[in-house]
């Protein structure tokens, strides 16, 4: 079976079927955008308005029992794209599923010209270097307040920064699935991996447990049932995607997503308060469903591994824009 095709049908079916106010255009996004869907893909669906005030947001629909994850925003201007280039490079391996005006086509068609230029390229290798640098700041300001499990977020979110601007400068790829298997090819990756999985990856099966019950009780306690990152279907999702990787035989890839998936529900929840502070104030059981995620506190050392190693990536990255 072609699944990327059904995904592709299928989203033409609903942006057909359920149209959003002011629709424009709509985009395929993720593993059906590039070709590579698979039985375990679920479809990210962009929908784009006219409305330059839409606000973005998000939701997990049901459509022919099929869950849909949609994303409505404002149809982007060529000056925001040229503006802010590394936040719209996914515009690069989308695919339109829908566009009578042909608007999308001919603003796709520009913005890939523009990431390829030279121009383009040079803005967004300095907008992916800013990130890093807000990163660093964010290191340096927890462990100044003495707050190291936030830090050793940090020292990995620079660290994954870096990563994906190597894979996307070297090698033109954006998959969040297909990041780690590129940097294993890297002479860096066992240390990495030391200090991320130490003696290895959780089982699949716990993982998935502590996750949802993180989610779960996140979703409780914040009161919203809607919010995007707490919902319980995309526990549905991550058992999806644990079994690709149980088929492909890549646990550390399944964990290193799902650690990430875990920040991204306390985002849901986070308000003004540090990771730190919201580890603090939760009972014994989640700060052990934590632990199971990968959350621990790393070493001076480790910190500083990481960091070297971004460095080093941020080289790599440099000279393929001279070659």
């Amino acid at each position: 079976m072609n699944y990327t095709s059904f995904y592709v049908d299928l989203a033409r079916q609903y942006a057909q079927q359920q149209p959003i106010a002011q629709q424009v255009g709509v985009l395929a996004g993720g593993s059906v955008g590039r070709g590579e869907a698979d039985r375990f893909s679920d479809l990210d669906l962009n929908v784009y308005t006219s409305n330059q005030e839409q606000p973005h947001y998000s939701a997990n629909v049901l459509f022919q029992e099929h869950v849909i994850q949609l994303h409505v925003h404002p149809l982007p201007q060529m000056e925001q794209i040229i503006d802010s280039p590394w936040d719209f490079r996914f515009l690069e391996e989308a695919r339109i599923v829908s566009d009578p005006s042909g608007l999308l086509q001919a603003l796709i068609a520009d913005a890939s010209e523009y990431f390829q230029s030279p121009q383009g390229r040079e803005k967004m290798l300095s907008q992916a270097k800013a990130a890093i640098a807000e990163h660093r700041a964010w290191l340096q300001e927890s462990l100044d307040v003495e707050e190291p499990l936030t830090a050793s977020f940090a020292a990995d979110a620079v660290w994954a920064d870096a990563a994906q601007a190597y894979a996307y400068f070297v090698h033109g790829a954006m998959s969040t699935g297909g990041l780690l298997p590129i940097i294993r090819q890297l002479d860096l990756y066992p240390a990495y991996r030391e200090i991320r999985f130490g003696a290895g990856s959780a089982e699949p099966d716990k993982l998935l447990g502590s996750l949802q019950a993180y989610r779960a009780y996140l979703r409780e306690r914040s009161g919203d049932a809607d919010a995007f990152a707490l919902q319980s279907v995309q526990d549905e999702l991550a058992v999806r995607k644990a079994a690709r990787y149980r088929e492909t035989g890549d646990p550390d890839n399944l964990a290193w997503q799902l650690y990430a998936e875990t920040f991204w529900c306390y985002l849901a929840v986070a308000d003004d308060q540090t990771f730190e502070q919201h580890v603090r104030e939760l009972p014994e059981a989640m700060h052990a469903h934590l632990v199971t995620l990968g959350f621990r506190t790393y070493s001076e050392e480790q910190m500083h591994t990481l960091l070297k190693q971004a460095e080093q990536l941020i080289v790599l990255c440099e000279e393929s824009q001279v070659r």
